[in-house]
């Protein structure tokens, strides 16, 4: 049955006027109607009649920074995410190797440890590993995923053994006091780089398509029904187009091409045309400018809090690439008529944005709305959001950070002063620009109750609240995960609230966020996720 009504609920709309209805009919993927319960049942010939209960519907959850193919690959990966210390993250590869036969040549390798919940704070480094295996190559990589160890076998396939090796531009390979022997601890594009990322082993096309349907199907569990790859290469866009030609794609999926990829892309600027082939299609281009602040690489204009052990004291991250690469980018780009989206995580980085899109701004003379976005902006100063403001430019918050890492952002990364001001989501509202949440997946599942009841409560593991004025309404939260989020897309007109002649894109939830106390939105269920009209997940 192509018609729905759903009845006896709480309808919030995210529309202009913050409309609360009883019921929506759906027909045909889109919304037919929105109102009273008197006024919906008017609809209910040949209609399949769904009473609400009193649950809540919002728009469907909408992730505005993602990747969807590296959450796939994180799937089948080694998870080191509740590891709490070094020797216990050797237990774990250990006990790995004793319940898997090990191929030869065959990778181990994993993802999510985080140094900061260990209790001397360092990194895990080739000597560590080195006590599983020389033989057997190993890899994983950091919690915020611009960080990976390895121990020596890894450093040889990837040219870093002995001294005499060269490091890709924008990464960092730590090395062994008073040498250029590798520590075992690479940084950014020393792993990261194309050249280096074909030496470490993928899984096979097949299996990669397998976890992806998987993976969108743990996107609806969290609401999502939109949500992107900012990491789109040639491999990730093959693989995308033939779950797309084989209808595999249940959610919409936006693809941002990182930038060696641009480039052949822009031979043909066809290829960007912001209209979705069975739920996937690219609309724009993606940089680094730095790494991450919790791993203490993203660029800072003062000095780390607590400066890594071995740097000097006034060491504040450093950036990823040089003003004139980053401004030709932005100038293709806006040529293209492509949106770009940014990773910016310290305050450095985030004005070198500012600085080189306006310039691009300048040299091409545009004037074209293309709604350049800041991804992460953690540390973004009030002045930035002022220049951001004036050319359009959109921050997009991880306000998870206050929750995973808020106490060592206090303790150690920035210290009290700059981490109450992480994030500053009310100082943005209060300058009326559009700014949306995100988790970054795989760094974080892409919980949107949990950012909602981030952005409200600021409030850490433990019990510190980061930045009291900065914490906004639950409305305005919920805004940034819907409407806002349409918006950084340029889908506003058909997503983001529940308004008649739109996608009928909702999510279900089991209570009202707008009646529950605050401190309980991060406990809200998603009971169903609908996208245009059809269920792709029910609790």
């Amino acid at each position: 049955m192509n018609k729905k009504i759903y009845f006896n609920g709480n309808i919030i709309t995210v529309d202009k006027k913050n409309f609360i209805a009883e019921g929506i009919v759906v027909e045909d993927g889109a919304i037919k109607l929105i109102g009273s319960n008197d006024l919906v049942l008017k609809e209910k010939e040949n209609a399949k009649l769904i009473d609400l209960k009193g649950k809540t519907i919002l728009p469907g959850f909408i992730d505005p920074h993602g990747h969807i193919i590296a959450l796939s690959q994180s799937l089948m990966l080694l998870n080191f995410k509740e590891v709490k210390s070094i020797d216990e993250f050797i237990e774990k590869i250990k006990e790995y190797i004793k319940s898997n036969k090990q191929k030869e040549n065959e990778w181990i390798i994993g993802l999510g440890y985080d140094n900061s919940s260990f209790e001397d704070g360092r990194h895990p480094n080739k000597f560590d590993l080195d006590k599983v295996s020389k033989e057997i190559p190993i890899l994983i990589t950091h919690a915020s995923g611009h960080v990976a160890v390895v121990n020596s076998k890894a450093l040889e396939l990837l040219g870093y053994s002995g001294e005499d090796y060269e490091v890709p531009k924008g990464g960092i390979v730590q090395t062994v006091k008073e040498s250029k022997e590798a520590l075992g601890i690479l940084e950014e594009n020393a792993f990261l780089d194309s050249e280096k990322k074909e030496i470490i082993p993928a899984p096979t096309f097949e299996t990669l398509l397998n976890f992806l349907v998987k993976t969108q199907k743990l996107y609806a569990s969290y609401g999502v029904t939109t949500c992107q790859d900012a990491s789109i290469d040639k491999n990730n866009h093959e693989l995308l187009k033939i779950a797309s030609k084989n209808n595999m794609i249940k959610i919409d999926i936006i693809g941002y091409v990182i930038q060696q990829f641009t480039k052949e892309l822009l031979k043909n600027t066809a290829t960007i045309d912001a209209k979705y082939n069975n739920h996937y299609k690219l609309l724009g281009g993606k940089a680094w400018l730095d790494g991450s602040p919790q791993a203490k690489t993203a660029w800072l204009t003062k000095p780390y809090y607590v400066v890594p052990k071995d740097m000097d004291k006034n060491y504040s991250g450093y950036r990823i690439q040089e003003d004139e690469t980053i401004i030709e980018y932005f100038k293709s780009c806006i040529e293209n008529k492509w949106q770009v989206n940014v990773h910016c995580n310290g305050d450095a980085a985030s004005q070198q944005f500012i600085d080189c899109y306006k310039k691009a701004m300048e040299v091409t003379g545009s004037k074209e709305d293309l709604r350049p976005v800041m991804i992460h902006a953690q540390t973004v100063t009030y002045n930035q959001l002022d220049e951001m403001k004036k050319i359009g430019m959109i921050p997009s918050y991880f306000l998870d950070h206050i929750w995973y890492w808020g106490d060592y952002h206090y303790d150690s990364v920035l210290g009290p002063e700059r981490a109450e001001k992480i994030s500053p989501a009310n100082s943005t509202l209060k300058r009326e620009m559009n700014f949306t949440f995100h988790q970054d997946p795989p760094v974080a599942m892409p919980n949107m109750m949990l950012a909602i009841h981030n952005a409200v409560n600021r409030r850490t593991q433990s019990g510190r609240v980061l930045g009291e004025n900065e914490k906004i309404s639950v409305m305005d939260a919920i805004r940034a995960v819907t409407y806002n989020g349409a918006y950084q897309c340029f889908e506003e007109n058909i997503k983001g609230s529940l308004e008649v002649g739109k996608l009928a894109d909702l999510v279900i939830l089991d209570k009202n966020p707008l009646e529950v106390p605050v401190e309980e939105l991060k406990d809200i269920k998603i009971i169903e996720t609908i996208k245009e009209g059809n269920t792709i997940f029910k609790l």
